[in-house]
């Protein structure tokens, strides 16, 4: 599963991923997850054959309304296989002829990006993901009791014949105990590009249940939004594949997911909004420390932001404000109010105007302390503003800014000799 990771910066960027073209996507609040998903969340395996239909076509994507006529379809399809396997109580029998039924009349062409079930029962075309959830659905109709195996990249079934479980590799027509066929192992890599992962491999193969099954197809449609850049795609798959598994992958999808349309509303400068969505997300499906720190990030990008658009007030209130200020670590927040106090005073220096520029770093001390980037600014204003005055001669307000400038940093050796000076030329 891929995954993208905003990093600390003037604008977000998605790593990890490449950097798509960012196309118009709408606003989306966190969505809920599909109404199936917690009703077998619940349940006990193996699932109703109604619901694992429906639940194939949902999570695939197919809307309430195109369900009906894809049911049908997919009834169809289980209705014809059996027949043929009536009157055939043998699960190894049934098992591999399950594979071949899908081999002779409905899976054409292999596709690794094709997971949905609706695409495969339209036009043949399938992956790992698709073929193994269908073959679960022909499978358990004749009353086999069939698992899963996810590895590292691939996917595929596992069916219960007597005491043994059995490997069914979906995508190849000769995948019934594949380890046992000489034509499989000549024939299956060419057709998807992944290796088999026999059983004495036990470490790289992770075992899953019909639900485990199911939750593949939403994966693999997060997974391919975000690829393409559709990070809104994938918001409703990951929190309902989360919802129905609830194990780490699922997690890791989600924070994924959410993370990512954050990140994308980050780089559309809609951090406001991108802080309330995983404020929302949070809320509804846990906190998590790597969107809280999604959201530490868009709060500094949006600070940042504000002052390259020289909206300084703006930007000190988003620093100052509570709650979400504090979310911010100590030293970037201190670090970015110094940024916006310098700036201030920077304003009032461009204009010669180094008395007010110097009242802006005092100010800044007062609320901030004895800061070293604002110690030395005040230095430098308090002189620049000392320099107007002596030069204009006027001694006695040189001598009260001088001495009020050195209460303020009185370890200021600068402003120590500039008042020495005025002194003189008092007397």
């Amino acid at each position: 599963m891929k995954r993208a990771i905003a990093r600390l910066a003037a604008v977000l960027a998605l790593a990890v991923l490449a950097a798509f073209p960012l196309s118009a996507q709408s606003q989306t609040l966190v969505p809920t997850p599909h109404p199936l998903a917690m009703k077998l969340a619940a349940a006990t395996e193996p699932l109703p054959l109604d619901d694992l239909v429906d639940a194939t076509l949902a999570f695939s994507g197919v809307s309430d309304a195109g369900l009906p006529a894809y049911r049908r379809k997919l009834f169809d399809l289980v209705a014809g296989f059996q027949q043929q396997a009536a009157g055939n109580p043998d699960p190894a029998a049934l098992g591999a002829r399950a594979l071949e039924h899908l081999h002779e009349g409905v899976l054409r062409r292999y596709d690794v990006r094709q997971a949905r079930v609706d695409v495969l029962l339209d036009e043949g075309i399938f992956n790992c993901v698709s073929s193994s959830v269908l073959y679960l659905v022909l499978a358990r109709s004749v009353g086999l009791a069939v698992g899963g195996v996810r590895t590292a990249d691939h996917a595929f079934c596992t069916v219960k014949v007597g005491a043994s479980t059995v490997d069914v590799e979906i995508t190849n027509p000769y995948g019934y105990n594949p380890g046992s066929r000489k034509e499989f192992t000549d024939s299956f890599g060419r057709v998807t590009g992944f290796a088999y992962v026999p059983p004495s491999n036990y470490r790289d193969r992770t075992a899953i249940g019909e639900r485990g099954l199911l939750s593949l197809i939403l994966y693999d449609r997060v997974s391919f939004a975000i690829e393409r850049g559709d990070h809104a795609s994938a918001l409703e798959p990951a929190v309902t594949a989360w919802t129905l598994s609830g194990d780490t992958l699922s997690r890791t999808t989600l924070v994924t997911a959410l993370s990512n349309y954050a990140v994308w509303l980050g780089q559309s400068e809609r951090f406001t909004e991108a802080v309330s969505f995983l404020e929302e997300a949070e809320r509804s499906y846990g906190a998590d420390p790597d969107l809280t720190q999604r959201r530490r990030e868009l709060l500094h990008n949006q600070a940042v932001a504000l002052v390259e658009a020289g909206d300084l007030d703006a930007a000190e209130a988003l620093l100052t404000s509570k709650p979400r200020a504090d979310l911010l670590e100590a030293g970037d927040r201190r670090e970015l109010l110094v940024w916006v106090i310098q700036l201030r005073a920077d304003r009032s220096a461009r204009k010669a105007e180094y008395t007010a520029a110097a009242a802006v770093i005092a100010d800044g001390i007062s609320s901030m302390g004895s800061e070293p980037l604002l110690l030395a600014a005040f230095e430098v204003y308090t002189h620049n503003a000392f320099a107007q005055l002596y030069n204009a001669r006027r001694f006695n307000e040189a001598k009260t800014f001088l001495e009020s400038a050195l209460a303020r940093y009185p370890g200021s050796r600068v402003i120590r000799q500039d008042l020495d000076a005025t002194l003189k030329a008092l007397k």
